[in-house]
């Protein structure tokens, strides 16, 4: 996550999530899409979501964008629109891997949970982080629980970081080089744990957290806790950003002094790491919707406390961010009803998102981000918009029996 203009990607998510239903919070593996042919889609549906897909798109201004939604017991809807690489007018693709920002979050607090929960690194949502980074301030008061649901306090990285990153695209800053940078930026006016700032800092230290008390990089921890075990062949923990064919070319508005757009491809992604840095396609992010939504290698206690230890000031309507994830709640009813995140890096947005009632797997990569980080939201909102009661929701009560 990039700056503070991207923080309200990251977390705006949230605000756009259906009011669907939800049903008993019991850890599922995630399943791998069935290869038998499904029922038809709904045409009528089917139509609604071209027309908004067009819709959004044409708002949005991206050069390209592909999207799927995956319903269980129906036909894959997944549509793509405009290009992947301007110069050479090569249209979008299911098949090409992007940058996905922010959605990197959810995967590294996959893995913090599942190494908490096995308590093989002796590692405890409640041990603070000055086992590891004494001088950080208020080491002694913030907890890894406080990292995973941005209640730290830690102030976020602002327009210093985009400056960064506009004059030297190809950084190879280090973790620990990005936490000092935090712990000298000024904090928020809450103690630990009574607010709630929207900040990558945090993700940073988890994840030389995971290294430290694992013994093993991130990188491989990711791949052999999620990638291989979950087949995810196009999806990987890149700092170094480098694509695979074949790809998306990203295009930023960033950056005044460069030209407008510019291409951010080769752009590296040290500034993201383990708050940013994963590379994916939109099937491997369905994988990843179905996995993060049935609580993939999670104990129940781990997949409970992802949802409920959410950061204070969750809103009326019941959205909040919880364990390095986006929730939203019933508020009538205390239920979950999605689970999602987006993510925004220098010519890239992202999102993903899980309907607890259904089961169903939105999925969006947009190749754009307009000046703003905000494009993609403009296709992800008109496309959420269509979604049947079938798709979103269930009976309001159901996680109560």
């Amino acid at each position: 996550m990039r700056n503070s203009k991207w923080a309200v990607v990251a977390v705006a998510a949230v605000a756009i999530s259906m009011l669907s239903g939800c049903i008993a919070l019991t850890p599922n593996d995630a399943s791998v899409p069935p290869t038998a042919a499904a029922p038809p889609l709904d045409p009528e549906l089917r139509e609604q979501l071209e027309a908004a897909l067009d819709e959004g798109f044409e708002a949005s201004g991206m050069p390209g964008v592909v999207v799927g939604l995956w319903v269980p017991g129906q036909e894959e809807w997944v549509a793509a629109r405009g290009v992947s690489d301007l110069d050479a007018s090569v249209p979008m693709d299911r098949a090409n891997q992007s940058k996905i920002g922010s959605i990197t979050k959810t995967v590294v607090g996959t893995v913090a949970l599942q190494v908490i929960g096995d308590g093989e690194a002796g590692l405890t949502l409640d041990d603070t982080i000055d086992q590891w980074y004494p001088d950080f301030p208020l080491a002694n008061e913030i907890t890894v629980r406080m990292l995973m649901n941005m209640s730290s306090g830690i102030g976020p990285p602002g327009q210093a970081q985009l400056d960064r990153i506009c004059a030297d695209p190809h950084s190879t800053i280090t973790p620990d080089e990005m936490i000092a940078i935090g712990a000298a930026t000024p904090r928020e006016a809450y103690a630990p744990g009574e607010g709630n700032t929207y900040s990558g800092y945090n993700t940073f230290i988890l994840g030389r957290i995971l290294e430290h008390s694992t013994g093993t990089d991130l990188g491989a921890l990711i791949d052999e806790r999620l990638m291989v075990p979950l087949e995810m062949t196009r999806s990987r923990f890149a700092p170094d950003a480098v694509l695979a064919e074949p790809f998306n070319h990203g295009y930023s508005e960033f950056c005044p002094e460069m030209p407008q757009p510019t291409d951010t491809t080769d752009w590296t992604n040290h500034e993201g790491w383990a708050a940013g840095a994963m590379l994916s396609t939109i099937d491997d992010l369905h994988t990843w919707g179905l996995a993060l939504g049935e609580g993939y290698g999670l104990t129940p206690e781990m997949r409970a406390a992802r949802i409920d230890d959410r950061a204070p000031g969750t809103t009326d309507a019941g959205y909040g961010y919880g364990l390095n994830v986006s929730v939203h709640i019933d508020p009538a009813t205390g239920c979950l009803l999605d689970l999602n995140h987006s993510g925004a890096e220098p010519g890239y947005g992202a999102h993903v998102q899980y309907f607890e009632g259904s089961g169903a797997v939105f999925a969006l990569i947009g190749n754009g981000d307009g000046g703003t980080g905000e494009e993609f939201f403009k296709v992800v909102k008109a496309l959420l918009t269509v979604l049947p009661a079938s798709v979103a929701a269930t009976s309001s009560d159901a996680c109560l029996e």
